[in-house]
Parts: C-alpha cells; structure tokens; sequence
C-alpha cells in the first residue's frame, strides 16, 4: 500500500557500479525470443500484492504455462536490497524501474534493452504509443531503454474523507483561510486534519514542498531543480515559511515528525482518524470497495466499513491566484534483469503486461495506475466504488487534469536536491532546531544538485 517517490543510492553508488564487474555483464540470451512456458520472478515497489495478483491471474488466462510470482517490498526496503539482489544469483527476472535519473542509471546497467521488443510488438514508432514522455524517462543517458512504461502518476493532489467532512459540517478548502477554518471544524470533533508523515528518511515531503512551491510561483521549482533558481531565493524562503505556519496555524499534523508518510499518514487516513491526507492518483484504488476494505484492515480497523474518500486540489496556501496545479511522470517501468536465466518468459510478460491492450486494460481498472499506452480508459463496468455516483465523476476528472500535466515530478530532480528538501522541511518542523528560515533555506541550497540531462 504504497507508491512514493523512489531515489536509488547517488553518485557513489553509480561510480562503484561503473567499477563492478557485474554491472551489465549480462549472461541471459538476451536475444531470445518470447516464450509461451517458463517462470518469472518479479520484484517492485509497487503496485500492492493483491493488485499484481490480479494482473498475473490475468496474463495466465492467455500464458497459462508462465508461472509468476510477485514479491513486494516496502520502498526503502526495495531501494537497499535490489542492487545487491541483481548482482546475485538470486535477484529477479522483472523488476519495476521508477523515472528518476538515479535508478536508470544505477540499476539500468543490470537490465536488458527492450527497445527491439518494443519495435517488434508497436511497430517502428513505438514510443509515440506510450503516453507523454513515458518511454524517455525510462532510458538512460546512453539511450538504453532499460523498462517500457507500466503506468504514469500524477501526484500533488489530496484526498479527503467526505464522511469527516460531513460530520464536522466543513467545506472543501481553497486556500489559506479556508484550509484553517476548515481545520478548526475538524478538530472540534475530534480528528485530525491534515496528515502528515515528515519523519525518516523518505521522500514524500517534497511532494508538499512542491505543491506549496507551484502555489507560490508555478515556475519555481523546476527552475530551482535545474539549477535557474536558487532554494534560498524569495520563492523558495516562502515555501519554508509557508509550512512553519500550517504547523502553527493546526493544519500540519502536530505527530508529522514520529514517522514516514507510510505508515504514520496513510494509516491515520484509513483508519477515519485523518480528514485528509496528500496522495497521488495511486491513492485512487482505495475509492473501489473491495481495495478500500483490503486498506482498511492492513491500517489495523477490524470490521471496517469503507468511508467515501474523494480527491481535491491543493489549497492555493500563497493566495496569489497560482492554484496548485498537478505534476507527474512515469511512474515506473517494468525491466528485464540481463543475466536472468528466464528472459523469454520475462519478455513475453513484460510485453503483454506494458502494450497489450489486455494488460493495460487491467492496469486501468486496479485504478492506481494511468496506463502506459494512450487510449486506455478505466471500464467503470467493471470496477465496484463505495459510491459510484460521487466517486467516479471525481475520479474522471481527475484523469483529465492528469492529461494536462506539464511539470515532471520526480524524473528531473536529483537525489540530492530531494534529500535537502526533505532535510529543511523536518527542520522548519522540528522546535528543537534552532535555524531561522533563512538558514535552513541557504543550507538546502548548498547540499542540493541541480538536474541536469547530459
């Protein structure tokens, strides 16, 4: 039950794989042909377990003699495990491959380039069948294409309990004020409003810092990625102050601090304890009945009755008339590992679970992925919400605004510019840090990157 931005190890990682003698030292036929029988492991991050149980049951009405099997690993867990995985004799055959530049290119070398897969099933101008940018982010700066597009994410949006709502007679805020006022309804019965899970070493805050960023100035963080602004310019001194004042005014969570986004923020929001909740469109899922219980009960609710969660824009917090407008990529790929002994099987799953139109079809439909291949619809049909009529009208808009997305989120941000952010957010957060706003601001300039395409 998780889907966060996912950063591989840095610089010192990519140089020690550069000097490994594993590192792209493929001994799998790698120009074997797509089987019909064999056996696939697969690893990833994402999607949840009974969501890929669903999509392999599905590839084995058509490939009954591929056995898969799914193995999920909670984010860090994945990060920390799957380089020295691949470098074994125990890693997978498939493994998922998010957008950011830090994973293609340390992980990319132990995967096998699927670009003639991709020309030999879509035809020679096969990337323009993808959505977006989706195959480029998947490729690495030599231009191995290292995973086809599984699916893209928008994020930067919140989700919101309609039951706490209505019971605290609140309205869905738009800005500031309102985010406020709203909160104060909230916690007059009791629940929390808006939570937050800030601690560690994930980086779901910047997701935040990012929204509040395009509230201030839409150009802003892009440009300071990319090394055209600097953190610590107006902009970037606003966003910081800008959540001390959500902490301070009751709209930050007052526990952010005790732990990760998963599990503080997203249990406290499954269990009814939260009002709301910021969450990409993965967090759609949980609108369908059955996944909503599923959520429910692995936040610990025993019993549980399924509560109407809707998605809503992030407040305009800068009250200059910016909005906070979505942004999104890639959200991950499906590799082959070069030295799998069990490339056909992997590459006739990879191709159907990534450009069949069966397989992204169910990609659609588990409803926490927009699909890789354009012209994929959810078949509301087919999927069963806790109320159909107010959730499936949000949810197609959403869907529309995730087509109109124009900022990247993760794939033109480096690991350090991420980790920095995250740094000076638990310190803006933290009433034991004694730094001014300022400060922290010129200390995440100085340990950030900038994102740079070469």
């Amino acid at each position: 039950m998780k889907k966060a931005l996912l950063f591989a190890a840095g610089a010192a990682t990519v140089a020690a794989l550069a000097l490994s003698g594993c590192a792209g030292g493929a001994t799998g036929d790698v120009d074997a042909e797509p089987a019909e029988s064999g056996e696939v492991a697969w690893w990833g991050y994402t999607p949840d377990t009974p969501v890929a149980e669903r999509y392999i049951a599905e590839f084995n009405k058509e490939y009954p003699d591929i056995q898969v099997t799914y193995k999920n690993f909670e984010n860090l867990d994945y990060r920390n495990t799957l380089t020295s995985a691949l470098e074994s004799d125990d890693g997978p055959d498939v493994f998922d491959m998010s957008a950011s530049q830090s994973n293609t290119e340390v992980w990319g070398p132990y995967a096998t380039d699927l670009a003639s897969l991709a020309e030999d099933t879509l035809g020679s101008d096969w990337e323009s069948k993808f959505s977006g940018q989706y195959a480029q982010q998947l490729r690495m700066s030599d231009g191995t294409q290292v995973a086809l597009p599984l699916g893209g994410m928008t994020a930067g949006t919140i989700w919101y309990n309609k039951d706490i709502f209505d019971e605290a007679g609140a309205e869905v805020p738009t800005d500031y004020d309102s985010w406020v006022e709203t909160c104060d309804k909230i916690a007059a019965i009791g629940k929390t409003c808006f939570t937050v899970g800030a601690g560690g070493a994930d980086t779901f805050p910047s997701e935040m810092y990012h929204s509040i960023a395009n509230s201030v100035d839409p150009d802003f963080f892009l440009k300071a990625a990319k090394g055209e602004a600097s953190w610590d310019d107006p902009q970037g001194i606003e966003v910081l102050q800008i959540i001390a004042d959500m902490k301070e005014d009751g709209i930050i969570s007052a526990d952010a601090l005790d732990a990760p986004q998963y599990p503080l923020a997203n249990e406290a929001f499954m269990r009814g304890e939260a009002a709301m909740v910021q969450m990409g469109y993965w967090y759609t899922q949980y609108s369908g009945a059955e996944s909503c219980k599923i959520a429910m009960e692995s936040a610990g609710v025993a019993n549980p009755t399924c509560f109407v969660q809707l998605p809503m824009s992030f407040p305009d917090v800068a009250g200059k008339g910016n909005g906070s407008q979505l942004f999104g990529d890639v959200d991950y790929g499906l590799s082959i590992a070069a030295d799998s002994p069990n490339i056909a099987a992997a590459k006739t799953f990879v191709r159907w679970m990534t450009m069949n139109e069966t397989g992204q079809q169910n990609v659609a439909n588990a409803i926490d992925l927009l699909p890789g291949l354009d012209g994929i619809a959810p078949d509301w049909s087919a999927i069963g919400l806790v109320d159909q009529d107010a959730q499936q009208a949000a949810i197609e808009d959403l869907i529309a605004e995730s087509a109109q997305v124009t900022q990247s989120r993760q794939s033109e941000t480096t690991t350090d510019t991420i980790a920095a952010m995250v740094v000076a957010i638990q310190q803006v957060l933290d009433p034991t840090v004694n730094l001014s706003i300022e400060e922290i601001a010129a200390n995440q300039q100085a340990t950030s990157e900038p994102y740079s395409a070469e």
